[in-house]
């Protein structure tokens, strides 16, 4: 394994200014061609070489790596193996490839490119001006298949977090309309001629109410960054409405206002169902 540094002027935005070259070749005459190939490249080159399956798995293991060129022909295997071992590892399933042999088979380009080998090049066919062809396009396609994978995990990541928040406002609020549906069933079986009795009960629902408002607006309130970092490490929200006050102790005749909550920040109370319109 030998490592060279070649440095050339940049002039294309669509690649990095700088990047990492692995040539995994088991001659040195053709691992020297590529060097000097490299160095017409707009772009500057930190080149690794690895003579054999064996080298590659150890660099793969060590370094990231933005292009690799491999070989088919290899004293421990061929560069199938190598494309395979190069999407097995965690550091540079990312890597843009590229098959640079000596082979002029279709069979072997084609199944090159199924294993997600960017080009396939004949080394007769070798050229500055094929070589960066080839190295541009790898490059950009690689770049745009992150980018892709990036996003489609982001959204993916996304629909996971929402779908939790979803779900645990659910469990929250449940409890909250079950509450008030047994509450309002109460006080339609009250005996109308029980005042008292019919007032208790009104007030049980207008105080569900109430509970529910409370969560509703903690929920408006609530910082949407620290809601998604509490959603994606499966922490639960702090949403629990506060407990709402006591309304008989706050007004002796039915329809009164009953009192405003005890939070200077919420925004302004519904109605309630029950006031009376003012005269």
């Amino acid at each position: 394994m030998t490592s060279s540094h070649v440095e050339v002027p940049n002039s294309s935005p669509y690649v990095p200014s700088l990047i990492s070259v692995l040539v995994l070749d088991d001659q040195r005459f053709d691992r020297h061609k590529i060097n000097r190939l490299c160095a017409t490249l707009p772009m500057q080159c930190d080149i690794s070489h690895a003579d054999s399956l064996s080298a590659l798995n150890t660099l793969l293991d060590n370094a990231a790596f933005d292009l690799v060129l491999v070989d088919y022909g290899l004293p421990d295997g061929d560069g199938i193996d190598a494309l395979e071992m190069i999407r097995l590892s965690p550091r540079n399933c990312n890597a843009a490839s590229i098959m640079v042999t000596g082979f002029d088979e279709e069979s072997i380009a084609f199944e090159a490119m199924t294993r997600g080998c960017a080009d396939y090049i004949t080394k007769d066919e070798l050229s500055p001006g094929s070589f960066e062809r080839a190295v541009t396009n790898a490059l950009q396609k690689s770049v745009l298949s992150t980018e892709i994978r990036n996003q489609t995990f982001a959204r993916a990541e996304v629909e996971s977090v929402l779908q939790r928040l979803a779900s645990q406002c659910v469990t929250d609020i449940k409890p909250m309309v079950s509450r008030m549906i047994r509450q309002l069933r109460d006080l339609r079986d009250a005996p109308m001629h029980d005042a008292s009795l019919m007032l208790s009960r009104r007030e049980s629902v207008e105080t569900s109410c109430l509970h529910l408002w409370g969560f509703l607006e903690e929920l408006e309130k609530h910082h949407a960054g620290e809601m998604m970092r509490d959603l994606a490490a499966k922490r639960p929200l702090s949403l629990a409405a506060e407990p709402a006050p006591s309304l008989r102790s706050a007004r002796s005749t039915v329809g009164s206002r009953p009192p405003t909550l005890p939070n200077p920040h919420r925004s302004k109370r519904p109605p309630s169902p029950f006031s009376r319109p003012s005269q």
